[in-house]
């Protein structure tokens, strides 16, 4: 039965120091119903309700966080981003893979012919 409160009340602690800490790097224009430092207050003052209640009437929620499509300026991330792909080369057409592989030949050969046993023994 001690483990048990001993588990609740570390819970409580992680979850008003988490509350907290969002509270107070929450930037202003996302705080509604009070001011950021009564938040904060009541954050401290009552451990566990005044987390619940910065969660459910303090913050108000990113614009498109609830997968509603918006599209918004957010962050995206390096798989969103044809040019982080090689977006720009994945469209290459088989012309150009096959005057790469013709120059390259060419480049070879007379890489080749330059090894002939052509040279004076010294």
């Amino acid at each position: 039965m001690v483990r048990l409160w001993l588990v609740i009340v570390v819970a409580a602690v992680a979850f008003t120091v988490f509350a907290l800490i969002d509270c107070a790097t929450m930037p202003r224009n996302r705080v509604r119903s009070l001011r950021k430092g009564v938040w904060v207050l009541l954050v401290v003052v009552l451990p566990v309700l005044g987390g619940v209640l910065w969660f459910l009437l303090g913050r108000t929620p990113v614009a498109g966080a609830r997968g509603d499509g918006g599209g918004g300026a957010g962050y995206r991330g390096p798989e969103d981003d044809p040019d982080f792909l090689g977006g720009a080369t994945a469209g290459r057409k088989s012309d150009d893979k096959d005057q790469d592989d013709a120059t390259l030949r060419s480049l070879e050969d007379q890489f080749h012919d330059g090894d002939d046993d052509s040279r004076p023994d010294r």
